[in-house]
Parts: C-alpha cells; structure tokens; sequence
C-alpha cells in the first residue's frame, strides 16, 4: 500500500482478511495473464540517495571530521559517500579547498581545515 500508494480494500462489507490487499491483478479467461509492469507488493527501501547542495565547512583530520552543512540521509553511524558536485562549477578562487589528500608521513596531530565563511559563523545559532 505504502510502496504504490493503493488505498487498500474496505473494513467492511465482506472484506476479511484482505483489508491491504492490492485487488485485481488482471483480467478472467482473455488475456489469461498479469501484464508487464503491474504494481505489486514487493520490497521498499534501502536505496542510494544523492542529496544536492551540502556545503563542507571544515575538514578535521585529527578526529576523521566533516562538517556539513545540509541533509545528510541515513541513519546514524551508515556510510556517507561525499565527492564534488556536477551541478554548480566552482569558483576558480576556491579551489582545491576543501579537498584534503593525507601524504604518507604526514603527523598525527594535524591542524583543522577552516573555510573563510566571512561575518556570519553559520554553527551559532540566530538570534
């Protein structure tokens, strides 16, 4: 019901058992089959999602940290696949930050990546 969107059988009047059923799924003798395409019960979820314009306003090397700006989809502690975005080009003044390549050798306690984010710090919250 929730995958198509069927509004399901009636609470009453003979429907028992049968109340989020999907009804008819084809015709009686001609055709004699379902057709191609047709919306069955089946399962939902646990699909890849891109989430478009998520600003990454720091980069903290020492902990493993990104700070995002944006949704970020999933549950806590699930992967998050982060790359440049294909939509907007990017300020030639701006590159490459924030991308962030550690070298082998490289120390252990590594300062933070801070973006220039001008006048307004956008982790205060607004008065």
């Amino acid at each position: 019901m929730k995958r198509h969107g069927f509004s399901g059988m009636p609470a009453s009047h003979g429907a028992s058992l049968s109340h989020r059923s999907i009804g008819s799924t084809g015709q009686r003798d001609a055709p004699g089959r379902v057709f191609k395409n047709r919306k069955m019960p089946g399962r939902m979820g646990g699909v890849q999602r891109t989430v478009k314009n998520v600003w990454v306003y720091q980069i903290d090397p020492a902990r493993n940290l990104l700070y995002l700006k944006g949704q970020v989809p999933g549950p806590q502690g699930s992967f998050l696949f982060v790359k440049d975005s294909i939509y907007k080009k990017p300020d030639r003044a701006l590159l490459p930050f924030p991308t962030h390549f550690s070298q082998e050798g490289e120390p252990e306690d590594l300062e933070p990546l801070i973006a220039d984010l001008g006048d307004i710090d956008p982790f205060m919250a607004a008065d």
